[in-house]
């Protein structure tokens, strides 16, 4: 489903940017820039003064939390709404997780245990 990093990441931004939209919760141009920052894709525009922009509107600390509870209401909403949801957040996780993305850090922290494969004893 997912062939690209990019593709990957765009989807876990789009359930994002969705479920803030839904809660009228807003997210600023800097706070969705940053949800598309990465060391390694190379659709990743470098912007060597938006981490600094955006630490003057919100915390590292607020911001990450913001972002890691939209995931996760997202991810609750989509696996209510549908069977396959789970195995495409899984995938997205995949393929997004071959590489070094800032939001990766986020979707770790909200919903990492339901996409990360598990250990598995035979």
């Amino acid at each position: 489903m997912f062939h690209t990093q990019s593709e990957a990441r765009r989807f876990f931004v789009d359930r994002i940017v969705q479920q803030a939209d839904t809660e009228e919760v807003k997210l600023s141009d800097d706070e969705r820039q940053m949800l598309l920052w990465s060391e390694s894709a190379p659709d990743s525009v470098a912007d060597p003064e938006l981490a600094d922009r955006l630490s003057e509107e919100i915390s590292d600390t607020n911001y990450e939390a913001k972002i890691e509870g939209l995931l996760r209401r997202s991810f609750a909403v989509d696996v209510t709404r549908d069977q396959q949801a789970k195995e495409r957040w899984r995938q997205a996780w995949t393929v997004l997780n071959q590489g070094d993305h800032y939001i990766l850090i986020m979707i770790n922290a909200a919903v990492g245990k339901h996409v990360k494969p598990g250990w598995r004893f035979w």
